[in-house]
């Protein structure tokens, strides 16, 4: 039986990062191509590189915008734009996300796992009222880990004394959902709106 549900935060509630990189072209006037790979992003991120050592914690928010400005030899007054578009990236769920969480939140505890750094979640729970439904959440900074390891499965379920056989977890990255998956959790890779009645199919059958 489905107990809980454990949501994935960007590509499944809200936008993450992916296409800040036209913004930030149309913007610099960069290709956006060097703007991914300056950025570590799609389809450049890899374990161990600039962006996940920030979503680790690794590496402070500073020290990655500082990096990301030199690589594309941008000007210091660059900053402030920079940290604009990126939290515009997170400013607006998806359309379908409040409706999806209050059926969820009817059958099932909710909580998050999300690769995010302190900045960012710290604007982002501020930003959005659907964080009241949730019961906790786990950050990769706070763990030093992103979800590319057990690591942040694993404090997920001491922190909440979770049972993963009674847990649902959606998330957009398939490496991600194996890891769940070899973690004994249920799964629901999530690939946008048409997933939504796959989750409630794995509640109801659950």
């Amino acid at each position: 039986m489905i107990k809980t549900v454990v949501f994935d935060l960007s590509e499944v509630l809200i936008p993450g990062l992916i296409g800040i990189e036209k913004r930030l072209e149309d913007i610099t006037g960069k290709p956006k191509d060097l703007i991914a790979k300056a950025l570590g992003s799609h389809p450049y991120y890899e374990i161990d590189n600039n962006l996940e050592g920030l979503l680790k914690g690794n590496i402070t928010y500073h020290d990655y915008r500082s990096e990301f400005m030199a690589n594309l030899g941008l000007p210091c007054h660059f900053e402030d734009v920079f940290d604009r578009e990126c939290l515009k990236m997170f400013e607006s769920p998806y359309a379908y996300t409040e409706k999806m969480i209050q059926r969820v939140v009817g059958s099932c505890d909710l909580y998050l796992l999300s690769d995010h750094c302190e900045m960012w979640a710290n604007h982002i729970q501020k930003q959005h009222d659907f964080f009241r439904h949730f019961k906790g959440a786990v950050w990769s900074y706070e763990v030093s880990a992103t979800k590319k390891s057990e690591i942040p499965f694993a404090a997920l379920i001491e922190k909440f004394s979770l049972t993963p056989s009674e847990c649902l977890f959606v998330d957009d990255n398939k490496i991600n959902i194996s890891i769940a998956g070899n973690m004994n959790f249920n799964t629901v890779h999530f690939s946008g709106e048409q997933s939504i009645p796959h989750i409630y199919r794995a509640i109801e059958n659950g």
